[in-house]
């Protein structure tokens, strides 16, 4: 009976892999590719900047004009808020900053180691990009000598700014920026007590690097499905 059925097994056991190749296979899904997020600029910040300050003044006494051109050093601190509503930022932001503008020109003396402001920002976001402009109130500290026995003046030291920028988020709660800003402080003219005219304006040319973290949720994980 075994030598019959020997024959049968034999060809069974050597048609087996054939057949099994045959058969269907069975493989798992493709898993779907991540979920990804675009960041989110809404939230609340701090930072730091450092960069350049350029100081255009123009001091008048008696009908003599003396042009004084200044250069210096230039880093503060900023914070601000920002909410975003489908590509376009919106936002709040103050900052101080401190130079060392000390320029002489004959007898006459300019110093400035204050820049100030509180402007709003309006922002178009690329994602992780924004492009934005910022503007607003300007407050300063410069302060003219005159040694001629004139005395010593103090600019109105409120004005505007304006300026624009880009920013970048290289981590979720991270952005780097780069910024340019102009600030005017307008004319002032008063007479000494020795009844002398005398009058000044002062603008400011400023460029900046700047760092800043924001304190809203990192954006949320990737979600990949399984299937």
């Amino acid at each position: 009976m075994l030598k019959r059925l020997a024959p049968a097994l034999a060809a069974l056991a050597m048609a087996a892999p054939a057949i099994a190749g045959d058969l269907p296979s069975v493989k798992d899904a493709p898993l779907p590719p991540p979920v990804v997020f675009p960041y989110d600029w809404t939230g609340v910040y701090v930072g730091a900047d450092l960069g350049g300050a350029w100081s255009q003044s123009q001091y008048s006494v008696g009908g003599l004009n003396t042009n004084l051109y200044g250069a210096s050093v230039m880093g503060g601190g900023f914070a601000g808020f920002n909410r975003q509503i489908g590509s376009f930022v919106l936002g709040i932001e103050g900052d101080v900053q401190g130079l060392g503008i000390d320029k002489s020109q004959g007898l006459v003396n300019v110093k400035q180691n204050l820049l100030a402001a509180v402007n709003g920002r309006l922002g178009f976001a690329f994602d992780h990009f924004l492009v934005y402009a910022i503007g607003g109130v300007a407050f300063s500290d410069t302060r003219y000598t005159d040694y001629r026995g004139v005395g010593n003046f103090t600019n109105a030291n409120v004005g505007y700014d304006v300026g624009g920028g880009l920013e970048y988020a290289f981590m979720p709660n991270w952005t780097v920026r780069g910024e340019y800003r102009y600030y005017n402080f307008g004319t002032a003219d008063s007479t000494t007590l020795r009844s002398v005219n005398f009058g000044f304006q002062q603008s400011n040319n400023t460029a900046r690097v700047g760092v800043a973290y924001k304190f809203s949720p990192p954006a949320p994980a990737a979600v990949v499905a399984k299937y």
